[in-house]
């Protein structure tokens, strides 16, 4: 069984609880489960929506068509009307059903379920007619409304209780549904993108992390304020940011910083500093679309070359792209350890939709820290940028005794002075350089993923696309999927691996096929004669569904 629930409201109604409350409910039976918020606006009366799609099947994707909507007012069903299913199920305060017949909305084909509501708990009628109408266990239901009004006051509380009992007791459901949901499994968790970056990145000692509101990273800073345990800095714009970041970098602390497109650009000059004077700085770039600041709080992918090369001069660094959310867990802990290992700049590229995404969990492992080359006694010919096998120099805690550096934004030599030596320059670029060279050679870990590797069609896939794409390839076997997760550097087994194929598919949520052009620069695509290189862009500001693969098959 596939089910998706579509909440939608108007931006000033704050029907957060609803959604929590429903998605908890799924999880706690041991459904797997995906969302997709859309908010035009958080502040303007337009329509906002919350998709919450469930599997009993151990499949996560995305659907533009809707089983069931709980619309909050005759606007926000209005909108929805092109996406609902043949005979799908409305639940509505009868109020709005006037106001879309007096502009000729035809619902005759629907499932109506609504319920004249006077009061100020809409959402809580709605939520507990859908969920009498899905057969929801009543127990669970009073439990999951105790958990998510604990902060509330009592009486809320016990005002939603009585809500649920009187829809339950005496609620009549014109057309009863055939679905029933019942446990399938051990109770999950659940937990959206941003919020597992940071429980994550805490979890691995983060110790610092800075910075100022942008959407869609806005919230990992409110989830490192309400975790309480890493020191951080809400500055005044993203150039203080990324310096604090790396000052605290310089102090040998676990450093972390995160932006958008706009301000992420502001960090441009202080992350050139940090490749010079070789700090170790993680940086999350969760992508919007463009151009300029509007429209913030929509998805697409636009910044991928900017990721590749987000500063000037010539340089290398480390660009990592999570593309489920067991390597969101993972890569935290991955890219803190590369950034202490190598001393270099490590970016982590999200974006709207992984950003935002609620799933299901099981509880997942923590990994070892690992800060990789401290001296602890060094000797008073300490060199702090050393020139050695690893090219990579050891470092010193700021106080040790013998171990006395500058890092400034100059180009130096060995032991930190200033210098315009011919020579010196070219060593240290060199260093700077090799220390990522045959990075995948020395690690365990690869860059890619490939997904029915039988298959000679292969999509090329980032983010959690592939959780859509992945459940097309499940549909169509002839089909198979490459997921790229370190942008760079870039795998190179991976081109011997597309030697192998018919064709390539290059499936991107942006206009001009950015991962496309670099994969095929990189790997030298075009000069494969007989492979066939397709693609399929969306910038329409929604994520993949599974429609859309659809055109593939045309």
């Amino acid at each position: 069984m596939n089910l998706n629930t579509r909440i939608t409201w108007p931006a000033w109604a704050w029907v957060n609880s609803t959604v929590d409350i429903i998605s908890e409910l799924y999880a706690e039976l041991g459904y797997d489960l995906i969302t997709d918020i859309e908010y035009e606006s958080r502040i303007k009366w337009w329509v906002n929506f919350f998709d919450v799609n469930i599997s009993d099947k151990n499949e996560k994707f995305l659907t533009k068509y809707i089983d069931i909507v709980l619309a909050f007012n005759a606007e926000s069903l209005e909108k929805q009307i092109s996406s609902l299913k043949n005979g799908a199920t409305i639940i509505i305060n009868t109020k709005w059903l006037q106001k879309l017949k007096d502009k000729w909305i035809s619902l005759d084909t629907y499932n109506i379920l609504d319920l004249e509501i006077a009061d100020k708990y809409d959402n809580t009628y709605l939520l507990w007619i859908y969920a009498k109408y899905l057969n929801l266990d009543i127990d669970i239901i009073l439990e999951k409304i105790e958990k998510v009004f604990e902060r509330k006051w009592l009486d809320t509380v016990n005002n939603n209780k009585k809500i649920v009992e009187d829809i339950f007791s005496n609620y009549e459901i014109k057309n009863t549904s055939n679905i029933k949901i019942v446990r399938i499994w051990e109770a999950k968790k659940t937990i959206y993108g941003n919020k597992s970056l940071t429980k994550w990145a805490i979890e691995w000692e983060l110790e610092f992390y800075s910075a100022y509101p942008m959407t869609p990273a806005s919230t990992i800073l409110s989830e490192v304020i309400n975790d309480g345990r890493v020191k951080y800095l809400q500055a005044e714009d993203e150039v203080a940011v990324i310096n604090s970041a790396l000052w605290a970098s310089f102090t040998w602390a676990r450093a972390m910083s995160g932006s958008s497109g706009g301000w992420f650009a502001l960090m441009s000059e202080a992350l050139s500093f940090a490749i010079q004077a070789e700090f170790p700085i993680t940086v999350v770039l969760s992508q919007r679309a463009g151009p300029s600041t509007w429209t913030p709080t929509y998805h697409e992918a636009w910044d991928i070359n900017f990721a590749l090369n987000p500063t000037f001069w010539d340089f290398e660094h480390v660009v990592m792209y999570p593309s489920s959310l067991e390597e969101a867990h993972y890569f935290w802990w991955l890219a803190l350890n590369i950034a202490d290992k190598y001393q270099t700049i490590v970016l982590i590229l999200m974006d709207k939709q992984s950003s935002e995404m609620v799933w299901s969990i099981w509880k997942l492992e923590v990994p070892k820290v690992e800060r990789w080359v401290i001296l602890e006694n060094p000797g008073v010919d300490y060199k702090r940028y050393e020139l050695n096998e690893s090219w990579v120099s050891p470092r010193v805690k700021v106080w040790t005794i013998n171990g006395d550096f500058i890092s400034s934004s100059y180009e130096h030599d060995e032991y930190w002075a200033t210098s315009e030596d011919r020579e010196v320059k070219k060593a240290m670029t060199e260093k700077r350089w090799r220390k990522l060279k045959d990075f995948f050679k020395k690690e365990w870990y690869k860059g890619y993923e490939i997904v029915n590797p039988s298959a000679k069609k292969m999509l090329i896939v980032t983010s959690f696309t592939r959780y859509t794409a992945e459940q097309f390839v499940k549909e169509n076997s002839d089909y198979g999927l490459i997921v790229i997760k370190f942008l760079k550097p870039l795998d190179e087994r991976l081109r011997e691996e597309i030697e192998k194929l018919d064709e390539v598919i290059f499936i991107e949520n942006n206009y001009s096929g950015q991962l496309e052009n670099y994969i095929t620069k990189e790997f030298w695509l075009n000069y494969i004669g007989w492979l066939k290189i397709s693609r399929l862009r969306k910038y329409d500001l929604f994520p993949f569904y599974i429609e859309d693969f659809n055109e593939l098959k045309k």
